[in-house]
């Protein structure tokens, strides 16, 4: 009989969302045995593997990888209240599954270290001061943050965007077996709103991987401050943020590279606009559909140190897509998926000339 890593039956489960109950029915195996199973109290024959190996849809090597699965709770990730468990759990288990991958492709590719320090929020030292930190321990001295792809890239986090399967959940940080510190993108998401999950999940990162927070709730909030702190510095974007219009809006949305929703919601909180103007703006998003699709589309900041990895394996190493599935321990439908992604279209909706 082969040594299975049984906790990951459990994984396999969750990714294509399936209960207990259904397995027991498609398959044919007791609910007792599986649930045993899955928690590393029964072995499982060769033959029922194949079974649960096909209805999976992994191969036999998925279950054969001896890693230790870590922990659902080091994950920190944005999402709304209105979430599905189902799809909570297939997500972390696709978050799982892609650390792992991560962690077998880096181990023939040199990144660049990891600089930052992690900082605990309290009393003396607010997100927003840990953000001005960051800012200038990556350089970003005055002005908008460049890049934030590249920058993050450069500074030893490995970004991924894929479809999350649902558009409620933005982003991820999360930490790998090997050390190694991973931001998740959703793909769904509008680009107007990509780099502000960055910066939300790079907040994660500094303050809350090494220092678990007493809350999901705290580390959101923390993790906002930080992230707004970071792209929109408030003793350089202050004097912008009164009188707005839609014109200004649109002009600030090119300088600084964040939606017109957070330039709104920061000129509330920094008095540049009160809850009336606020209102109002909010009312005129909502008639011209920018609540869904904004104007001005920014630049895509596509992240490279995954899709670089995997053409130095398919174009230096010589790594046919066949080969990669066997290290990624996938089938061909997920490495599809995965890695293939089509590209997306946006349309945009028009700007006027309009003051609020």
């Amino acid at each position: 009989m082969n040594p299975f890593n049984y906790e990951k039956l459990e994984i396999a489960r969750l990714l294509r969302q399936r209960t207990q109950k259904d397995v027991v029915k498609d398959v044919g195996i007791s609910q007792s045995t599986l649930s045993k199973a899955e928690h590393g109290l029964l072995e499982l024959s060769d033959d029922m593997m194949q079974k649960l190996s096909q209805y999976y849809d992994m191969p036999i090597e998925f279950f054969s990888e001896m890693y230790e699965v870590p922990p659902a709770g080091y994950l920190y990730y944005r999402r709304k209240l209105t979430i599905t468990n189902k799809i909570i759990d297939s997500f972390v288990a696709k978050v799982q599954i892609f650390k792992a991958i991560i962690d077998s492709l880096m181990q023939s590719v040199e990144l660049p270290d990891y600089t930052l320090d992690n900082y605990r929020p309290s009393e003396d030292l607010s997100p927003k001061e840990i953000a001005q930190k960051i800012r200038f321990s990556l350089k970003v001295f005055h002005g908008p943050v460049p890049n934030l792809s590249i920058l993050l890239e450069n500074n030893g986090i490995v970004i991924v965007r894929f479809d999350f399967g649902t558009e409620k959940i933005d982003g991820v940080s999360a930490i790998t077996n090997e050390n190694r510190k991973v931001m998740f993108i959703n793909s769904q998401m509008p680009d107007d709103r990509i780099r502000f999950s960055m910066a939300h999940e790079l907040g994660h990162i500094v303050m809350h991987i090494a220092n678990p927070p007493k809350s999901s709730e705290e580390a959101e909030r923390e993790a906002d401050e930080f992230a707004t702190e970071f792209l929109m510095p408030e003793f350089e974007i202050r004097p912008m943020l009164e009188d707005l219009t839609i014109p200004t809006l649109a002009t600030l949305k090119r300088r600084w590279r964040v939606s017109m929703h957070a330039l709104v919601r920061r000129a509330k909180d920094l008095g540049g606009i009160n809850s009336q103007q606020y209102r109002n703006i909010q009312i005129y998003f909502s008639k011209k559909g920018y609540t869904k699709t904004e104007p001005i589309q920014l630049p895509i900041e596509q992240p490279t140190i995954l899709k670089e990895t995997l053409r130095l394996y398919k174009d230096e190493l010589g790594y046919s897509d066949q080969d990669l599935m066997s290290i990624m321990h996938i089938n061909k439908n997920d490495f599809i998926e995965w890695f293939a992604p089509q590209p997306k279209i946006i349309r945009l909706q028009p700007i006027f000339n309009k003051r609020i």
